[in-house]
């Protein structure tokens, strides 16, 4: 009896994760160009299954990075760096990412590469609440502009 309680204890989180991200999701396309985000701010219902598609219609490649915002203390830091350690997919559970028909399933993932004319789905459940940036990283992108922000409340 004990052995059965063990084993759905630890199978109810895998399960509870498959059924939020197998319900109908919201919605979200960001577009990508040189040197920006369209729209640059997005919302989100907590607890929602998300499918944002990045989309980047510019001449070259695209990073997306979803974090916690540093404030005024942005430009002083290395905010590639910043956007890796304080990850919002980090903790969340299972996020799903969809790129050339190819689809993998990660919970600690930091960052999306998205090649000119590309297309990527990434899927999550929006479990943190609070604003969070969203921003391209690559050298001279973010400080051009390349950046915005998402609402999960």
């Amino acid at each position: 009896m004990l052995m059965r309680l063990l084993v759905v204890l630890a199978v109810l989180p895998l399960a509870v994760a498959a059924v939020a991200l197998a319900a109908p999701a919201q919605k979200l396309t960001l577009t990508m160009t040189d040197f920006a985000f369209t729209p640059k701010a997005v919302a989100v219902k907590a607890g929602a299954a998300v499918e944002l598609t990045l989309i980047n219609k510019g001449a070259v490649q695209h990073e997306f990075m979803l974090y916690t915002p540093l404030g005024n203390m942005g430009m002083t830091m290395d905010m590639d760096a910043w956007g890796a350690e304080s990850t919002y997919f980090k903790g969340i559970g299972t996020v799903e990412v969809v790129s050339d028909g190819r689809t993998s399933r990660t919970s600690g993932m930091e960052r999306v590469m998205v090649d000119p004319g590309k297309s990527v789905t990434v899927r999550f459940v929006a479990k943190r609440t609070g604003t969070f940036e969203f921003g391209c990283h690559i050298t001279g992108h973010y400080e051009a502009g390349m950046k915005g922000a998402l609402t999960v409340k």
